[in-house]
């Protein structure tokens, strides 16, 4: 987690590689579309067990955007990875369990093929969705939420 300002980039499935679709986190870059992805990945999100369990998917409402929102949440929240802090796993928090499962029916379900969330985004969805709940204790990524800004 060295970025703060971080942009989740999903990637679809390629016929010439393992076919499972991808989640980069890269750096942001503000300017022309077209991106050189070489100098911007910073790391990927892996799935645990993605050859016996699936992996990442988005578009549709499953166990791959379910875990495709697991390893953002862990991720833009700075908790770790989804099996080591609640969100699956052998101990279950169930706040987080329900953000995540809200998270891919709001969010991942209608996203397109391939797609960019920035972190700040991902944030204050988070912690709007936190408000909704009237759950207070906050994980400490959304108490002081970074700036939004623009390519103006």
């Amino acid at each position: 987690m060295t970025e703060k300002d971080r942009i989740y980039h999903g990637v679809p499935r390629a016929r010439d590689d393992d076919g499972q679709s991808r989640i980069l986190v890269e750096k942001r870059k503000l300017g022309p579309t077209e991106r050189q992805v070489d100098d911007l990945v910073l790391y990927e999100l892996t799935p645990r067990d993605a050859e016996a369990l699936g992996g990442f998917n988005w578009g549709y409402s499953g166990s791959g955007p379910a875990r495709a929102a697991n390893a953002i949440l862990a991720d833009a929240l700075d908790l770790g990875t989804p099996w080591t802090c609640g969100f699956e796993g052998s101990t279950i928090d169930p706040v987080l369990q329900e953000l995540s499962a809200d998270f891919a029916s709001d969010v991942l379900v209608q996203c397109c093929s391939q797609w960019r969330l920035s972190r700040p985004g991902v944030l204050r969805w988070c912690r709007g969705w936190y408000a909704q709940q009237g759950v207070n204790d906050l994980p400490t990524a959304l108490e002081d939420l970074p700036e939004l800004s623009s390519s103006r």
